[in-house]
């Protein structure tokens, strides 16, 4: 009887185990004027991501890549940035922010643009997209 507790316990405990699971929230993006053209900040912030505990170590390790696209208002698609995200921090974190920061040059017109995130976990393998607004004036 103790042995198929255990067993049940076990598979319990097993099946509930959660999976890493990337998300994406809360972009933001704002475009300031410069001399010849515009600076544009932008951060998204993520949840979800595995951390790996290495042995030997008391550090968890988190490894995102990501990609930045802009839509320009006439349909054009530009990559506009792409890194990686590597931390190793003494404690297991809840989010992550990712930053960018562009500069456009004058041959970039006033209007809606949209900014596009595309962040993949290193250790996870999982994946999410999320986009934001903003305007050049």
């Amino acid at each position: 009887m103790k042995k198929t507790s255990i067993v049940l316990l076990f598979l319990l405990m097993w099946g509930c185990a959660e999976e890493p699971d990337l998300k994406l929230f809360s972009p933001e993006a704002f475009a300031f004027t410069l001399d010849n053209g515009w600076e544009i900040n932008a951060t998204v912030n993520s949840s979800g991501f595995a951390q790996i505990e290495k042995e030997n170590s008391d550090l968890y390790f988190t490894h995102l890549n990501y990609t930045v696209n802009l839509f320009a208002p006439e349909d054009s698609l530009y990559d506009v940035d792409h890194d990686s995200v590597i931390d190793s921090t003494d404690e297991e974190l809840m989010d992550i922010q990712i930053e960018t920061q562009i500069e456009l040059d004058a041959g970039f017109t006033a209007g809606d643009y949209t900014l596009e995130f595309i962040v993949e976990d290193k250790f996870s393998t999982t994946k999410d997209t999320i986009s934001t607004q903003f305007i050049l004036e």
